[in-house]
């Protein structure tokens, strides 16, 4: 299915992202410019770099493709995202900025008096969790790559890994807020311009024609698993869309259809969790959190974060109708996708294979360079966290407090290349996995880790050192042990059932140790200093 126009707008990205960071390579070599730009970004510049950042193939790809394949249950990834970010409009953004300089763990060696056991706790866990996020972005792209250009997924996905280090390591975090503000905006337009062809196409401009498909329609991975064996099954694909839609509907009367909740998230554990994870998630990611150190005073991270919910909001809306619309237009191709043993196009390629076919080779194009873009800004945005936090909270606070800035910068990159190595090696074994799904996954981990003890500094004042420490280690263990277990396919641990997402069980269990532990403890570090400075109004 190769698309020369497809082939012509990903080369011309990835032609600009390299432009831009070889046009602002000398703007990186101090640590500020390499991390943060300098704090010289405005709230409008960060508000378009955040939702470049923010939605990557899990959005673009992983929500409307889980949505064609999974009905409305899949709703819950984009509500939960745009919570969110409520939550870090509500609770963390303004501090964050008034009390860090580089990193979300400057919030609590700050408060800790530059504790090193938190340096080290924030850093362990912003390597897991961003590693854990880069690699479905890396699938998405070898997913991408394959359909496109017809290589095989090994190639594919060393070459986008080859691609997104260099433009990274070259520019620093200034390159890369100039190419999340264009790779997002490239990327909310292709959804856009997607999603009005396709209303045009098959739905005569009636958004509600679509909800009226979709509740004839029993989800097609609900669907292929109940008629996987079942020999009298037709070749679907030779069907139309209401052929294939007619004939499954026949022989699974009274199952599921595409608007009923639960066909992802079974019961209310599920749910929940879920929402946990996506919501706390959201407000506890590394590179999200490390893009309010780039502005230049408190109150544009509050506006910037505005800016935000407006642009993921809509974008959201425009994925419910692209994916349940996708499911009907594409219904009889997903379903042999998934009974011919070919999941990981159906899983992932839903929204190209919509432009394709609404649209011809030009708006595959679109979608795939939109696709693209998401997936370029978001590895860049996880990478540069990544050596940033390597570098200076773990090189420069523990092991050499008289780095060099260019030593520094050196270090960071060298990080970026081992982080982007790894996250390459890992998806290797990932291709058959819905990139929507894996990116839960570290949201769950991220609303255990990082989330917590953030907010406990931030508004606590009895939290202690120890309970700090205890809330991350905590988070950790539980959240890695239960995507362990789910990855795994295994149904429970220790007695609990495996959920969809680990922080029903993570996020409870972090809070209550931090909680026990402060109460058992003493040293709650600067409180008084740390809490006037963090809630000033001076902004």
């Amino acid at each position: 299915m190769t698309s020369v126009v497809a082939m012509v707008i990903v080369v011309a990205l990835i032609a600009v992202s390299m432009g831009v960071a070889v046009f602002t390579r000398r703007s990186a070599r101090t640590s500020s410019e390499f991390y943060v730009a300098g704090q010289n970004i405005s709230w409008l510049q960060n508000a378009l770099a955040l939702t470049g950042d923010y939605l990557s193939a899990a959005s673009f790809l992983g929500v409307a493709g889980a949505i064609a394949i999974f009905g409305i249950d899949k709703t819950w990834d984009g509500l939960g995202y745009f919570g969110g970010y409520i939550v870090l409009l509500a609770l963390l953004a303004v501090p964050l900025r008034k009390v860090g300089k580089y990193t979300a763990s400057e919030v609590m060696t700050t408060r800790f008096k530059g504790s090193r056991s938190l340096r080290m706790g924030g850093m362990l866990g912003t390597v897991v969790i961003s590693t854990f996020y880069v690699v479905p972005q890396i699938v998405g792209a070898g997913a991408l790559l394959q359909l496109l250009l017809g290589w095989n997924y090994t190639f594919s996905v060393l070459v986008i890994g080859v691609l997104v280090i260099a433009y990274v390591t070259t520019g620093g975090m200034r390159a890369t807020t100039y190419n999340q503000i264009i790779q997002g905006l490239v990327l909310w337009s292709a959804m856009l311009i997607i999603m009005v062809l396709m209303l045009g196409v098959s739905f005569g401009f009636d958004p509600g024609e679509v909800l009226s498909h979709a509740d004839d329609m029993i989800p097609p991975k609900l669907a292929s698993d109940l008629l996987v064996n079942d020999p009298s099954v037709p070749d679907l694909s030779t069907l139309t869309p209401d052929e294939a839609i007619s004939f499954v509907s026949s022989r699974l009367t009274g199952e599921a259809t595409a608007l009923t909740p639960g066909t992802f998230a079974p019961n209310w554990m599920n749910t929940m969790a879920l929402a946990a994870g996506l919501v706390f998630g959201t407000a506890g990611l590394p590179h999200v959190l490390t893009r309010y150190y780039t502005v230049k005073r408190p109150k544009d991270a509050r506006t910037s974060t505005i800016g935000v919910l407006l642009m993921i909001g809509s974008f959201y809306i425009m994925t419910v109708f692209v994916g349940l619309g996708a499911m009907y237009v594409l219904y009889p191709d997903l379903m042999g996708y998934f009974l011919g043993g070919n999941s990981s196009i159906a899983q992932n390629m839903a929204v190209p294979l919509l432009a394709e076919r609404t649209g011809g080779e030009i708006m595959m194009g679109i979608a795939i360079g939109g696709a693209f873009c998401a997936i370029l800004s978001t590895v860049a945005g996880l990478l540069i966290t990544v050596g940033t936090t390597v570098s200076h909270d773990f090189y420069k606070e523990v092991i050499n407090k008289s780095a060099s800035d260019r030593r520094e910068v050196l270090v960071a990159k060298l990080s970026i290349v081992a982080m982007g190595a790894l996250a390459v090696v890992i998806s290797l074994g990932m291709a058959d996995q819905n990139v929507s799904y894996l990116v839960t996954l570290a949201f769950g981990m991220a609303a255990s880790v990082i989330f917590p003890v953030l907010f406990m500094s931030i508004w606590w004042k009895r939290y202690t050192r120890q309970g700090a420490l205890v809330t991350m280690t905590v988070g950790l263990i539980v959240s890695v042990v239960f995507v362990a277990a789910t990855l795994m396919g295994v149904e429970s641990v220790l007695g609990l059932p495996v959920l969809v997402n680990p922080a029903l069980y993570s996020l409870p269990a972090a809070i209550i140790a931090g909680v026990a532990v402060s109460y058992l403890t003493k040293d709650v570090g600067d409180v008084e200093n740390f809490m006037r400075k963090a809630h000033s109004r001076t902004e």
